[in-house]
């Protein structure tokens, strides 16, 4: 027998620290057996519909499989919202036998915080466990631009990893930084202080995250300081532009932010290529970086390239393009606690 599991009840067993582990342990054993994981792929229609699927196994957890997800994007110059999506699924198979283990329908997320996004669990988890490995250990002050759905499960992902004492907050508008504080406030340790503008954010933060959907990059690389860490997690936007939707490539950090960085990782340097995503691609095109200058998480996690070294540098994470090995880590831990809860509907 197989379990159908609703995203509904899955908000019930999972808290945010367990998927983060979940998916260390997924990218960690990836390190070591790079067939576990494929670069995500996507077929577009020129009207703006779009499915993704990510394929990965975490044998250690027991489970292998694909996550499939659509939207419909609509893109400006500026930013790109996702007005139409469907519920996002997860065929999960045993890495044992290869028996069908469950089918798990809709967008994950915690108690507390219903998610809206198809992979806000994940996207804040990896963003999180690439943060833990780079920042430094006395980080007190983030620095959060961004106040939508992906920004909230990121303060809950980051909370868990340090004890942040202050999170500067940005988004355009102070109507939504406002919101934002009201219902994320009671939900985390530190104080949310909202900024008038991205500089402001910055200023005096240790680490500084970047949770948009914008389509240019967000601040001045040019205003960090040394021992500053940054994640951002936009990734590309072939697609769009291979459709005809947008002219340029997506960023959403600057040059400036990547020649200044010292020790750079990404989830998967593969993906970047094979995506042409803008944050690295156009550096490379324009001699600023080279391909070889940024790391996969999975090496970061299993020491085979160094990551942070001194309390002076300026450290970059890009969460650049969700891993199933991601996805396949937290819905197989998911698994796991709902079997053992008797939770699920047996097919």
């Amino acid at each position: 027998m197989a379990l159908l599991i609703r995203a509904e009840d899955a908000a019930e067993v999972i808290t945010m620290e367990e998927a983060i582990d979940a998916v260390e342990a997924g990218f960690r054993e990836l390190g070591d057996n790079a067939e576990l994981n494929a670069p995500r792929r996507r077929v577009m229609t020129r009207e703006g519909a779009r499915v993704s699927v990510h394929p990965g196994g975490v044998p250690s957890l027991g489970g292998i499989g694909v996550l499939a997800h659509s939207e419909f994007v609509a893109a400006s110059s500026e930013n790109q919202t996702y007005d139409h999506a469907g519920r996002p699924c997860v065929v999960l198979f045993d890495t044992k036998d290869s028996s069908l283990k469950g089918v798990l329908v809709g967008r994950f997320g915690v108690r507390g915080v219903p998610a809206t996004r198809a992979t806000q669990l994940r996207t804040s988890a990896t963003s999180a466990v690439g943060t833990r490995h780079l920042a430094r250990e006395d980080a007190a002050v983030l620095a959060l631009l961004g106040a939508g759905a992906e920004a909230k499960y990121h303060l809950l992902a980051f909370a868990a990893i340090r004890s942040f004492k202050r999170v500067q907050l940005f988004c355009r508008t102070p109507e939504s930084r406002a919101a934002f504080r009201e219902e994320m406030q009671p939900l985390v340790p530190c104080e949310i202080v909202p900024m008038d503008s991205p500089r402001e954010a910055i200023e005096g933060a240790d680490v500084v995250l970047t949770a948009t959907n914008s389509n240019v990059p967000v601040f001045d690389g040019d205003w960090l300081e040394p021992g500053m860490h940054v994640t951002s997690i936009v990734g590309g936007n072939v697609g769009l532009m291979n459709a005809g939707l947008i002219k340029q490539r997506r960023r959403e950090i600057d040059d400036a932010t990547v020649q200044r960085a010292d020790v750079i990782v990404a989830n998967s340097r593969e993906q970047a290529v094979q995506d042409q995503q803008g944050d690295f691609y156009e550096p490379v095109e324009k001699g600023i970086l080279r391909w070889e200058q940024v790391g996969d998480l999975s090496d970061l996690l299993t020491g085979r390239i160094p990551g942070r070294t001194s309390a002076e540098q300026i450290t970059l994470f890009k969460n650049n393009a969700g891993q199933g090995v991601a996805d396949i880590a937290i819905a197989s831990r998911i698994f796991d606690l709902a079997s053992s809860r008797e939770i699920g509907i047996e097919f």
